[in-house]
């Protein structure tokens, strides 16, 4: 019995083992044989294997099922698995390829399939390639006649999507909150396939390429909708049935939630599968409420690759339906940009005609027209020991004096006194050295910001828009400064007055004129950039130079009409001036006469000339005083070796009424033998020589010495002019006693006591001891008078660039023609681009021309600013607007009709003529992308013409920006050819940004077919976008929100640049 019963139990551990080894790789769908474990194995006396012996697989049994819904076979039962699965249960996927049939391998645990070349997908099912399908069997009949062997090359790897015999589709769930909830570093993927003979369809759902649950439908119809660029393919069945892989995900892997029973009783159908452009959707009722609700999407979304190899006469006959007609596009688009072209035209031409309008009659109310004039607080300035020292030099010392109001001070003095300077600094303009000494407005020191709420300042040279009108440019000044609660009647009429009190109502309609476009004449220039500062009748008015480059005449009417304003209306009026006429100097109230810097005297110009008497420096009589004084300080700072005589060539005036009237004579041109290139240190050396003398030497002596006498003089005053700078050596003799003697006298003592009066009153403030008599109206004057407000400044800002837009269009119109003009060239030479590689290379032909056109139009704004610049700092530095306005302004103006204008213009006419993608949604992409293009790329180049103050430097900056933004677009160097740790340098470009998302929106969805030798190539551009290093999913980020980040960036980065750096400094 026991030796019966040991073969008995080794032959059915045998048989079971050999069911068990069923899943060998020689297990496949198709020619099973029949295993031995079906047949029921016992022992002599009937009694079953011994319980060690593992169960034997019997899918007719209830324990055991076939995986993916397998064919059970009745006799033995084992499992007829479908394509691409093995194992004893069906449930392992299988490698290799779908061609390799019953001879492919299993997976091992833990592993991912390798698949054969051109073969992908968890279980190698799709195919990728043509060459991968050579091998393979045919299926449905054979082809060719005579049942002639298939040439290999004969062979397809169809992936239009539609099923011919047996479809496999390989696809990454796309739903973000199921990627998310499983996690991002665990794959959520599907696999579907369709027998379209059966009408079935299988659906397997994998987390991490181990499978969760699987689905079979039935009753399936497919179909397939053609479209111009695409196919759209749908699969509808009317019943579906799944089942969960007991300890999988979401089917009790440990413990965790089971589906199965959700599975089996709600998932029915019917169902859904549809893809266009390989994104795919799957829907079932059941399941799409479980999706909504657990993940808020509404069905499962899916990113698919599909393959089936077929004969190249079993592919689908698909006919390409013809291209859309753009003939409606192109007039449509040819007609907008006339539009446009024609509405900007009216409005230019309407806002030129209807300017003269706004300059009619004015009717004031009763006592308005003198408000303004009789509002203000008068101010009295005293300066104590004003002095300003850069670097190791001293330009101005220890300098004081007083002006009170209805007083109008001149300071005058030679070339290099430091007259500029020193007003300068009683304007408190922002200087590049240290100032010392102190300033009193009305007893007090006053800060800067309130100092200037009172005070105007003209500059010596004039920044004027050679635009505007002389009426709009004084009106501009009023608008902006005069106090925000006056009338617009009241202060056009304060401006008619002003016009009028300096001559130039007469020429209110004249523009002002640019170099080489003249209209008003210098000196008339001159007198509206006075009436720019005159208009605001501010208390306290410094002018530098005012009667610069006008005739004697013109020059005493814009002095007396300064002097009118100081006593008139009792304001204080400070001004530099160089050698006036006597009857100009005849209106001074107040002197202050610098040499070298140096104090020679301040105070009463009435005692000026008896003052310069008592110290021995009458003025002749007869002699103008201020040419007097000029002569005397000049001479008076020469160095004494100037004046020593050296044989018999200089003449030593006797006294220093001689000295004055000899260099009178000077000034009147009487030495006309004097060499003007001889430095003024040696003048007098050079020029004291007689005619008569000049010319006997020249008859004595040879050529050759009177060279060398003369080339000995030049090297002296050189040397001796070098030596004072590096040496810093001190005053003149002469000069000093001028100084000292000023520093002794009764006037500079009057002045110091004021000093010391106005110290002590200002102390008595601070400390609470008392208060000046005037303290309320300081109070009133500190205050100031609340001017435009930021809404009004932008207004009458952006009237303004408005017409000098308007008013100088060849700017505009340049870029407004180009655009057209170039958007014609661009549709004759790229009209009705084709779907092949040619038409992929005009694309981005076209992409990359247009980016570069636009890119480099926009080195025409370096210009907008840098004429502006001097007229921005000056504005703004004398209180006219606030940065921020006038950025605001400036971009607008340049960015409405330069920026954006013109790429619509192109974009409309060029998108029709060359036949890019007709939808209206990527029509728009396209002009968004345009726009935001050139908006960054001009505020790249408004950026440089801030930060960078020569034109010419800035310009060379701009080209070099462009060129490296155009190496790095996407078009000249491939991304992935460029080393790791240089490709930062491609997120930078913006043009990179702008080329990757036009070329995307144009070519993601596109096919192209190509036909080479006979065979016809059907290819995505996506996947030639790939090879150029173009990320086909990159439209909106990171591209389109990169230009908008470049754009806020460079926007904010040259406001900042404006406001911070571009500052007034003397």
């Amino acid at each position: 019995m026991a030796l019966r019963f040991l073969p008995s139990s080794l032959l059915g551990l045998l048989l079971c083992t050999t069911v068990i080894a069923a899943g060998s790789p020689g297990n496949s769908s198709w020619n099973r044989p029949v295993p031995i474990s079906s047949y029921q194995l016992t022992g002599p006396s009937g009694s079953t294997a011994p319980e060690k012996c593992p169960p034997c697989f019997n899918c007719q049994l209830p324990r055991f099922a076939c995986g993916q819904y397998g064919e059970c076979n009745e006799y033995d039962g084992q499992c007829k698995c479908p394509s691409g699965w093995g194992g004893i249960d069906c449930l392992v996927p299988q490698c290799d390829s779908l061609a390799d049939g019953d001879q492919r391998r299993l997976r091992e645990d833990g592993k991912s399939c390798e698949c054969k070349e051109g073969w992908g997908g968890i279980n190698c099912n799709v195919c990728q390639t043509n060459q991968a399908c050579a091998a393979f069997p045919l299926i449905g009949g054979s082809p060719v006649e005579n049942d002639e062997e298939v040439d290999p090359e004969d062979m397809r790897c169809y992936k239009g999507g539609e099923t011919v015999f047996n479809n496999h589709q390989m696809c990454n769930v796309t739903n973000r909150k199921i990627i998310d909830q499983v996690g991002a570093d665990r794959a959520v993927q599907v696999t579907f396939s369709c027998d379209r003979t059966d009408e079935t369809c299988s659906f397997q759902f994998w987390v991490a390429e181990v499978e969760s649950f699987y689905c079979a439908l039935d009753q399936c119809q497919s179909s397939s909708t053609p479209e111009y660029n695409t196919n759209v393919t749908t699969y509808a069945c009317e019943h579906i049935k799944c089942r969960c892989i007991p300890g999988r995900f979401i089917c009790g892997e440990d413990g965790s939630v089971n589906i199965d029973d959700f599975l089996k009783e709600e998932i029915q159908g019917p169902a859904t599968f549809s893809c266009k452009n390989n994104e795919c959707k799957f829907e079932e009722p059941a399941m799409n409420d479980l999706i909504s609700e657990i993940f808020a999407d509404p069905y499962i979304t899916l990113d698919c690759s599909g393959g089936e190899c077929l004969h190249f006469s079993q592919v689908p006959g698909y006919i390409r339906p013809p291209k859309p007609d753009n003939t409606r596009w192109v007039a449509l688009s040819a007609a907008g940009a006339g539009l446009i072209v024609l509405l900007t035209s009216a409005t230019l031409w309407y806002a030129g005609r209807a300017s003269g309008g706004e300059f009619g009659s004015i009717r004031l109310p009763d006592d308005e027209q003198a408000r303004l004039m009789n509002d203000h607080v008068p101010a009295t300035l005293h300066f104590s020991n004003l002095s300003y020292t850069l670097g190791s030099r001293v330009l101005l010392d220890n300098v004081s004096g007083t002006i009170k109001p209805g007083q109008v001070c001149a300071i005058m003095g030679a070339s290099g006194a430091g007259k500029s300077t020193f007003l300068d600094i009683l304007a408190r303009k922002a200087k590049r050295g240290q100032v010392a000494g102190t300033t009193y407005v009305n007893g007090r020191e006053v800060a800067n910001a309130e100092f200037k709420a009172v005070t105007g300042f003209v500059d010596q040279e004039d920044t004027l828009m050679s635009t505007l009108t002389v009426y709009e440019t004084v009106l501009y000044s009023a608008l902006l400064r005069l106090p925000r609660d006056m009338s617009l009647e009241a202060k056009k009429f304060r401006t008619l007055e002003t016009m009028n009190e300096l001559g130039i109502l007469g020429i209110k309609d004249s523009r002002i004129g640019a170099s080489g476009h003249r209209s008003i004449s210098g000196g008339e220039k001159r007198r509206v950039s006075i009436a720019c500062e005159l208009v605001t009748s501010p208390s306290i008015l410094f002018l530098d130079e005012p009667t610069s480059g006008l005739d004697s005449y013109n020059a005493f009417n814009v002095v007396e009409s300064l002097v009118s304003l100081a006593r008139d209306y009792n304001r204080t009026v400070i001004f530099t001036i160089h050698q006036p006429r006597s009857n100009i100097v005849a209106l001074f109230d107040q002197l202050v006469l610098l040499a070298a810097g140096k104090l020679v005297y301040s105070g009463e110009f009435a005692k000026c000339q008896a003052y310069f008497a008592e110290i021995g420096q009458p003025c002749p009589a007869g002699f103008n005083i201020a040419d007097f004084l000029i002569d005397l300080t000049v001479h008076a700072g020469m160095d004494e070796r100037s004046n020593s005589t050296d044989d018999s060539s200089t003449i030593e005036p006797s006294s220093p009424s001689d000295e004055v009237a000899n260099l009178g004579d000077e000034e009147r041109g009487l030495r006309r033998h004097q060499t003007p290139a001889v430095p003024l240190a040696t003048r007098s050396r050079v020029g004291s020589a007689s005619p008569e003398n000049e010319e006997t030497e020249l008859r004595t002596r040879s050529a050759s010495a009177y060279i060398k006498h003369k080339t000995s003089q030049l090297l002296e005053a050189v040397s001796l002019n070098s030596g004072k700078r590096q040496n810093a050596a001190p005053l003149a003799p002469k000069l000093a006693a001028l100084v000292e003697a000023y520093a002794a006298s009764s006037v500079a003592r009057q002045i110091r006591e004021e000093a010391e009066i106005l110290q002590r009153a200002s102390a008595g403030v601070d400390s609470g001891a008392g208060q000046l008599p005037d303290v309320a109206v300081e109070t009133s004057l500190l205050r100031g008078r609340k001017r435009a407000s930021f809404g009004t400044q932008f207004r009458i800002l952006s009237g303004r660039a408005f017409k000098n837009l308007y008013r100088d269009p060849a700017l505009l119109m340049a870029h407004y023609l180009s655009s057209i003009g170039l958007a014609l060239i661009c549709g004759l030479f790229f009209h009705n681009v084709t779907n092949d590689i040619s038409g992929f290379q005009n694309r981005l032909g076209l992409f990359f021309f247009t980016l570069a056109l636009f890119g480099f139009s926009c080195l025409s704004s370096l210009g907008l600013f840098a004429n502006e610049r001097i007229l921005f700092i000056r504005e703004r530095a004398n209180g006219y607007y606030s940065t921020f306005t006038y950025f605001s302004s400036k971009v607008l103006f340049d960015i409405l009709p330069l920026r954006v204008v013109p790429p619509i213009m192109f974009g409309g006419i060029v998108y029709g003529l060359v036949g890019l993608v007709p939808t209206v949604a990527s029509f728009w992409k396209f002009m968004l992308i345009l726009v935001l293009f050139n908006l960054t790329t001009a505020v790249v180049v408004l950026f440089l013409s801030i930060a960078i103050a020569s034109t010419s430097v800035a310009g060379l900056a701009g080209t070099l920006v462009m060129l490296f933004n155009l190496m790095f677009t996407g078009l000249l160097i491939n991304r992935e050819s460029v080393p790791v740790a240089f490709r930062w340098l491609h997120t930078i470009s913006f043009f990179h940004a702008a080329f990757e998302a036009l070329a995307v929106n144009e070519l993601r969805y596109l096919h192209l077919t190509e036909t080479k030798y006979g065979v016809e190539l059907d290819v995505p551009a996506a996947v030639i976008l790939s090879t150029f290093g173009l990320h086909a999913q990159s439209f909106w980020w990171p591209n389109t929100v990169l230009l908008g980040i470049f754009f806020t960036v460079l926007t904010a980065a040259s406001f900042l640049t404006l406001h911070f750096f571009v500052k007034e400094k003397r």
